[in-house]
């Protein structure tokens, strides 16, 4: 051999060993979780290298590597495992949970983008998807009661479809919204929330101060509610089937009145005996006399439903006619209104899934159905929803989303005014004698509704018979489609755009039949209302993002146009031919017919930088300009900014050997939002123009003419508002026990008012810049988990809320007087919400009669005085509606594949006029029955009550007073749900990846001052109208994953 072959068979042998080492080898193998389920999407990544890939839908991998690498196995919620290639080429790695990542890293949705919730430095709460999908609501807004620190829920209504009020930290206005912005999926949405499936929501995020929110600008000074919706994940085609079946009651149960025939009369003779004695002055003998002649004559000639004379019903001794008996067949039914109208009805809710996904692309099919009958006769909502996502990379530095939401909804629904066919003001007031169906004389029950023509409760009036003819219908079409395109023009530097168009198209349908009732006497009427809203929202966001060893930075600038249109048309005829046809060409007499429509945009500008260093200290700073097409050009932009700041102290080193210390960080913002949302007088529908005075049309019949309608004023501008937060947020012993705590106050000057105006001027008000209000309180949340293992976890939370809302500075015309509203005065340093009436003074123990704290013009004193003297001037301050603290607590326990559920929501403190109670210890006139409590008024026998003698027709006894003012204290067990999750050795020989069997409950029970009292109806405090219960709704449902 040469010395070149020598040579070269040297160098060979000297380098085959890191021949070796540099060749690639092929790895193959899965990724599971510790039950042996397929991890779709999981993370492999040679160690020191951007190399790297993803596990397929069946948890499978394949990678090339080298000799000696190391491989980093990782998914979200799992600890990463390290694996070091060597001659093993078929690898099946275990992954286990990791619960301080699950619990200890958070990824929450913040205005145009995500963050790690440790670095963000504003205050916000989140409330995730299993959360959400427990409770049965159309409206994810009442999934948020009790659940959230700083949140208060109000339903007026409980009514199959109904949406309710969102309050963050108080009170936003007087004349202008109060309603935080709802932002979908990073964009704002002009919906009603019943129109969002609760099964396509994967978080709610409520961000509630300036920091959180300043970047939305002209519309974020209420506070700011982010719902993101489902998407595609990685993985194989997973299928969901959820699918539940209960039934609905009514939640709140009626006041606790007279039911009992006999007692009713017993009661009204009482009450005409007591007028003839004190009114009229009439001897004892002689008021006895005529209370029992007059008893039948007061309550509708026809209406005495016993056997026996009309004078004859009760006695002279005011007791009822031992003879007595009641003369219809159907005696023990012919007065349950209640339960003719009310039955327990179904709610029925099926939602179908689907997704899949690759390393590339992913998508997400949803469609669901809901169907709530509600309880009470002929009222319904049903909705209809698909939605359909999909997100996937065009190139390796342009990527896509897009989305598109369909809902239809329909809603039948009833009479919730101070109408005549109210059904729930007509069981809970019409008098225990009243049939629902006509009798002959022998008092067989015919077939026929009795409407009542000679009944002093509502004549010609009968809901049992209208409630199945009348309509009260309306349908929504909604549509949000969205697309973005995000740009990777340098790995540090990013630019998306985003487009939305939103589209709802609403119409209602109202017809009183001719049949009976209301309707009868002009033939029937109908009205019908359509409107369309069209929304464009388009907005560009340039990102740039760098991480150093010590120092984070990211910056972004952005600019956003919003478009809106709305219009809507309405028409009214009457005299219908066809009973049962509701449409115009079965009509004969126009009454009414309007059309109009309204433009709004709002254009905006605006950036954010965020910095941080060493991921302990975290500086946040937000500027945006926005230009709202309400307010006059010259007045029309507003600059709006927010600064933060968070220490995260616990990364501190002084901190590091106290091994029982998870987090604790403070933080501390303040910033200034605007409020352009200003309502017309009198109303809850906002005004677009509000600097143009607006004139309607009129006729005499042939001439057309101008009427003032609206007094513009181009001199307003925003509302707004300066709101600091100081917060702390603390974690303890692998997150066992965490604490969140906030004080925030909130400064809003230049409110929005409509300013009362003398009526010599033609015009009821004008819109000024002329109120200050500040709002500060304190929140809280609150969780422990005494027991976490690998089978059980247990988990007690509470959230509190106090605050104070005080008006600060009102015009020089109101600051003496206030300015009063219903039952409620505003004055300078007092509360939006404070009842001012004249104070009620029990009754005199001598003649029964009702006193009050009258004021002596003289003196200034408030001295006792009869009902004689009674004077409405009188008023003075007598609470607030506000509460003192509010909030929900409830436990969360998993066990065994068991899971358990229980939240609660409370109030405490704040006053309420009860005003369905009031109306139910009247004198005793119009046929109404009473509360049971009239049963301890004043008599010669009982002359310590502080209920006033019953006299009939006198109003000076019922004069008003805080006499039914009361406590708006109350608990609710908002909803129970428990479950029990079958193994997936079990489900794997169904073909299944999941199945899970659960119960819920949801208005559970409410605990408040009286039976029947429902204060979450009123966020103002008081129930000035009869309306539908909340539901109680019990269902058992079924999860399938395929």
């Amino acid at each position: 051999m040469d010395n070149t072959h020598k040579i070269a068979s040297f160098i060979f042998c000297l380098l085959f060993p890191f021949w070796l080492i540099a060749q690639e080898v092929t790895i193959k193998g899965t990724v599971k979780d510790q039950d042996g389920l397929e991890l779709p999407g999981a993370a492999i990544v040679i160690k020191g290298t951007n190399k790297g890939i993803a596990t397929d839908g069946n948890g499978a991998f394949e990678i090339k590597a080298h000799q000696g690498d190391i491989l980093v196995f990782s998914t979200i919620g799992y600890a990463p495992k390290e694996v070091k290639v060597g001659k093993e080429r078929n690898l099946n790695i275990v992954l286990s949970v990791d619960v301080l990542q699950l619990e200890g890293t958070e990824v929450v949705a913040v205005a145009y983008g995500t963050t790690d919730k440790k670095s963000f430095t504003g205050s916000m709460a989140t409330i995730k998807a299993e959360t959400i999908q427990a409770k049965q609501s159309s409206d994810v807004a009442k999934t948020l009661e009790g659940a959230v620190a700083g949140v208060q829920i109000s339903t007026s209504s409980g009514q199959p479809g109904s949406n309710s009020a969102i309050r963050i930290r108080g009170i936003g206005s007087i004349n202008a919204s109060s309603a935080p912005l709802i932002i979908l999926d990073g964009v704002p949405f002009e919906g009603t929330l019943n129109a969002i499936n609760n099964s396509d929501i994967e978080s709610v995020n409520v961000l509630k101060d300036a920091s959180s929110s300043a970047l939305y600008g002209a519309r974020g000074a209420n506070g700011v509610v982010l719902i993101t919706t489902k998407s595609g994940s990685k993985g194989r085609l997973s299928i969901t089937l959820d699918s539940k079946l209960g039934f609905n009651y009514r939640g709140i149960p009626e006041y606790d009145i007279i039911s009992s025939p006999g007692e009713y009369y017993e009661t009204l003779w009482s009450a005409l005996y007591n007028q003839n004695r004190y009114a009229q002055n009439q001897a004892d003998a002689l008021a006895r006399t005529n209370a029992s002649q007059s008893l039948i004559n007061n309550v509708g000639t026809g209406y005495n439903i016993y056997n026996v004379a009309d004078d004859q019903v009760v006695l002279s001794n005011g007791k009822l006619n031992p003879a007595a008996t009641i003369k219809y067949s159907d005696a023990t039914t012919f007065n349950q209104w209640e339960k003719a109208l009310f039955n327990n009805r179904v709610r029925k809710e099926h939602n179908l899934s689907m997704t899949k996904g690759t390393e590339y692309n992913s998508f997400y099919f949803s469609f669901g159905y809901l169907g709530d009958e509600g309880y009470n006769m002929n009222t319904y909502f049903n909705r209809y929803a698909t939605r359909f996502s999909y997100k996937g990379d065009i190139t390796s530095w342009l990527k896509t989303n897009a989305s598109s939401m369909i809902t239809y909804t329909e809603q039948q629904g009833s009479t919730e005014d101070n109408g005549y066919d109210n059904p729930f003001a007509w069981t809970r007031t019409i008098a225990p004698i009243y049939p629902i169906y006509e009798h002959d004389a022998n008092g067989n029950r015919l077939s026929t509704y009795d409407y009542g023509i000679t009944r002093k409760f509502n004549a010609n009036t009968n809901p049992v018979a209208t409630q199945r003819e009348n309509l009260n219908y309306n349908r929504d079409y909604y549509f949000n489609q969205s697309l973005s395109l995000d740009a990777t023009l340098h790995k540090n530097l990013t630019l998306s755009a985003n487009g939305n168009f939103y589209a709802n198209f609403y119409d209602v349908n109202y017809f009183t039949t001719p049949l009976g009732g209301a309707g009868k006497n002009y033939g029937g009427a109908s009205t019908k209302y359509k409107s369309d809203n069209i929304v464009l929202t388009f907005n560009q966001l340039l990102r740039y993002n760098k991480n150093w060893d010590d120092y984070g930075f990211e910056a972004f600038l952005g600019h956003e146009t919003y478009l809106k249109r709305f219009g809507t048309i309405e028409g009214s005829k009457k005299n219908f031919v066809d009973p049962r046809n509701s449409e115009f060409n079965n009509a004969a007499v126009l009454s009414s017919l309007t059309s109009y429509s309204r433009r709004y945009f709002v254009e905006g500008y605006f950036g954010q930088i965020n910095a941080n260093y060493k991921h302990k200290y975290y500086l946040s700073g937000s500027l945006r300009r926005d230009g709202s097409s309400v307010f006059a050009p010259e007045n029309r932009w507003g600059t709006f900014w927010s600064v933060g700041a968070s220490w995260l102290l616990s990364e501190e080193k002084f901190l590091e050997k106290a091994k029982f210390i998870d987090l604790i960080k403070l933080k501390l913002s303040y910033g200034v939002q605007g409020n352009d949302e200003l309502y017309l007088p009198g109303s809850y529908s906002r005004s677009y123009v509000p600097y143009m005075t607006l004139y309607s049309v009129s006729t005499n019949g042939n001439t057309p003419g101008l009427v003032a309608s609206y007094k513009g004023n181009r001199n307003i501008t925003w509302e707004e508002s300066g709101n600091l937060n100081a917060g702390v947020e603390l974690a303890f012993f692998r997150n066992r026990l965490t604490l969140e705590a906030d004080y925030f106050v909130k400064k809003t000057n230049d409110l929005l008012f409509n300013m009362p105006l003398p009526a010599s001027t033609g015009f009821t008000s004008e819109p000024r810049n002329v109120a200050d209000m500040l709002n500060k309180g304190v929140e809280f949340s609150l969780a422990v988990t005494p027991i976490r293992t690998d089978k059980v976890q247990w988990t007690v939370s509470v959230n509190g809320l106090h605050y104070k809302n005080e008006i600060t500075r009102l015009p020089d015309e109101l600051r003496e007087k206030g300015l009063t509203r219903g039952y409620q005065t505003l004055k300078e340093g007092g509360s939006i919400y404070d009842f001012y009436m004249v104070k009620w003074g029990g009754v005199n123990p001598t003649n029964g009669d009702a006193q009050f704290y009258i004021k002596n013009a003289t003196t200034g004193e408030y001295e006792l005085k009869g009902s004689e003297n009674y004077s409405s001037d009188s008023k003075q301050y007598v609470g607030s509606s506000i509460p003192d603290l509010q909030g929900g607590f409830g436990t969360t326990l998993s066990a065994y594949n068991f899971d358990l559920a229980v939240q609660f929501s409370y109030q405490l403190g704040g006053k309420f006029y009860d005003y369905q109670y009031a109306g139910l210890m009247h004198s005793g006139d119009l046929g109404r029955t009473w509360h049971a409590d009239i049963r301890n008024r004043w008599t010669p026998d009982n002359t310590t009550s502080d209920i006033p003698r019953l006299e009939f027709a006198n109003q000076k006894l019922l004069s008003l007073s805080d006499r039914f003012m009361v406590s708006s204290d109350y608990l609710s067990l908002r909803n129970i749900s428990v479950g029990y999750t079958f193994t997936r050795q079990m489900v794997g020989k169904l073909g299944l990846t999941k199945l899970r069997y659960y119960l819920t409950a949801d208005n559970v029970y409410l605990w408040s001052y009286r039976k029947g009292l429902d204060p979450r109806t009123s966020l103002s405090g008081s129930n000035t109208a009869a309306v539908y219960s909340p539901i109680r709704t019990v269902s058992m449902g079924l999860t399938l994953t395929f």
